[in-house]
């Protein structure tokens, strides 16, 4: 059966979302295609035209502060470092401001007009009962940014760790500089051209799948906490209409990342550190670099 352009957004499901939405509060990006013949979140890169190794680790961007961990290895691999490159530049002093104003509306537009009745009271409930604001006040933002304002509200706890400050933290106290693969402009603009329509029916789903939600984000630490990458696979194999956004959430920017971090490594020992589910997969970080010529083994 085939589906048009708005129905194969729609259906992504919550699962997409517990996935995608990390934008403006560093929600779960956790992306993948297939499994490595290995479970780990940190590599080992080298070989090429690198003097010294360079190390790659699979962050998940949001996880409670009783479920974070970090191993004697990974400190080891920073401490060998001499550059800290992540998604974004984390340590950005205008990053929050930068998040903010390219997440809502142009020219501020409230969409809260291009709701159906319906939609609009099952969005209102939940923001007015979460947030204290409905779509008169928060219609400005975009439908993404929404959306990880909702997944936000699934975690189980209320004290949360981040894996990118941890990392930004270490860098700053070893006087390393701290660099991102990609752009805020960027990242809060992937979604830009997906239907209007589309997008708010996205939001609507996550809202009315959000125990859901909280169900799969409970699948995912279990498997991160594991190194897991198949079984993070398989939960996104849940959702099979994925696949018509696979290349704009991770190959197109798999793709552009390989040169960017040959670049890096070949300048310095680098410590790279992106959503877990890069990593894996033909078209994943991992077997793009080994493509290239680098050797990139798994470290324990």
């Amino acid at each position: 059966m085939k589906f048009n352009r708005e129905d194969r957004f729609k259906k992504i499901g919550v699962k997409l979302l517990v996935f995608a939405a990390s934008f403006l509060f560093g929600m779960l990006l956790f992306r993948t295609t297939h499994a490595q013949e290995a479970n780990a979140l940190l590599w080992k890169i080298e070989g090429k035209d690198l003097k010294k190794a360079s190390y790659l680790y699979g962050t998940i961007h949001a996880i409670c502060k009783d479920d974070f961990f970090l191993t004697d290895a990974v400190n080891a691999a920073q401490s060998e470092t001499e550059l800290t490159v992540m998604e974004l530049d984390m340590d950005d002093p205008q990053l929050m401001m930068k998040m903010q104003q390219n997440s809502v509306n142009a020219e501020m537009k409230n969409i809260s007009s291009e709701f159906t009745d319906e939609q609009k009271e099952i969005a209102n409930a939940f923001f007015k009962a979460n947030y204290g604001a409905d779509l008169s006040q928060l219609g400005v933002v975009k439908p993404f940014a929404l959306m990880s304002m909702v997944i936000q509200k699934s975690f189980p706890c209320t004290e949360m760790e981040s894996y990118e400050m941890t990392f930004v933290k270490n860098a700053q106290d070893r006087e390393v500089e701290v660099l991102g693969l990609e752009t805020v402009e960027f990242q809060t603009s992937i979604f830009d051209n997906e239907p209007m329509a589309a997008q708010i029916k996205l939001l609507v789903t996550s809202i009315s799948e959000f125990e859901e939600a909280k169900e799969d984000f409970a699948k995912m630490v279990e498997s991160y906490k594991k190194q897991d990458l198949k079984a993070l696979k398989q939960l996104m194999a849940d959702s099979p209409e994925y696949a018509d956004f696979e290349d704009i959430l991770l190959n197109d920017r798999n793709a552009d990342w390989i040169p960017k971090i040959g670049k890096f490594a070949a300048e310095k020992p680098t410590f790279f550190a992106v959503g877990a589910m890069h990593l894996a997969g033909e078209k994943g970080v991992i077997a793009l670099l080994k493509e290239k010529g680098y050797k990139v083994t798994p470290v324990k």
